[in-house]
Order: C-alpha cells, then sequence, then structure tokens
C-alpha cells in the first residue's frame, strides 16, 4: 500500500483505513498484486480531494477486504465485463486513464486460484466499492 502513497498524495486523495488483524494463507507476492491493481484503480478513477477507504474484517470463514472510492463510478453495461482480460469501459475513458485493461482480470484470476472472490458495487458518478472475500483457513 505504501508503495501507492506518491500517487494519492500527488492527487491529495483522503485514505481511511479501518484494519483488523487477520491471518490469511495465500501467496504474499500474487495477493500484493491484488491489492496494487485495486487500489492503483481506486487511485486512477478518484478525483483530486476525493476520499479511498480500505477496510479489513475477519469473519468466521473470511476475511473480507472492502475498497471503497469516490470515483467515477462504473456502469451497469461495464460491472458485467470488468474482469475480462483486456476490457476497457471505453474508448473515451481509455483516453482519459489510459490502462492495459490486465489489471483486473489479474485480480480475478489470483483470487481463483486463492478460492477467493470478488464482487463490485458501484453507480456511475457515485464511486465504487470493491469487495474481495478470502477463505479463512485455520492452520492444524
Amino acid at each position: 500500500m505504501l508503495n501507492s502513497e506518491p500517487l494519492w498524495a500527488e492527487k491529495e486523495i483522503e485514505l481511511e483505513l479501518d484494519l483488523e488483524k487477520v491471518h490469511v494463507i495465500a501467496d504474499q507476492e500474487s495477493m500484493s498484486q491484488v491489492w496494487i491493481n485495486l487500489i492503483h484503480n481506486s487511485i486512477k478513477f478518484t478525483p483530486s480531494g476525493g476520499t479511498i477507504t480500505i477496510q479489513l474484517k475477519e469473519h468466521e470463514t473470511v476475511v473480507e477486504v472492502r475498497i471503497r472510492d469516490s470515483g467515477i463510478g462504473i456502469s451497469e453495461e461495464q460491472k458485467q465485463h470488468i474482469f475480462e482480460r483486456f476490457y476497457k469501459a471505453d474508448s473515451s475513458r481509455n483516453r482519459a486513464y489510459g490502462g492495459s485493461g490486465l489489471g483486473l482480470a489479474i485480480v480475478k484470476k489470483v483470487l481463483d486460484l486463492h478460492q477467493g472472490e470478488i464482487k463490485v458495487e458501484s453507480e456511475e458518478g457515485n464511486g465504487t466499492e470493491f469487495i474481495v472475500c478470502i477463505p479463512n483457513y485455520e492452520e492444524k
């Protein structure tokens, strides 16, 4: 997360953290890619002076991470495709925001390999929230 600090500081984005201490068995390097991609997307699509909130909660069988931003949001049509490889919302958005269209596909693939899941809640113009659930396996 600290790797992203220059990006959110430059845009004067307020970062709110609500992090519980949790225990997850996962590949650290690939899960780092998940967080980097999701946080960078939030920063990219949140205007200067906006807010990003990251919550980490442990439930009985899963660890839940919520990354919510006050950005441009995602339409219902776009939500159906955002985890597809090379998908970009539209050509005008691509020109304004750049990107390869691979970030969220990588996130989905890594989470699938960890038997996790990702959901998106968003309304165009009203920000986006990604909800990541990762199984909370207890070491025996």
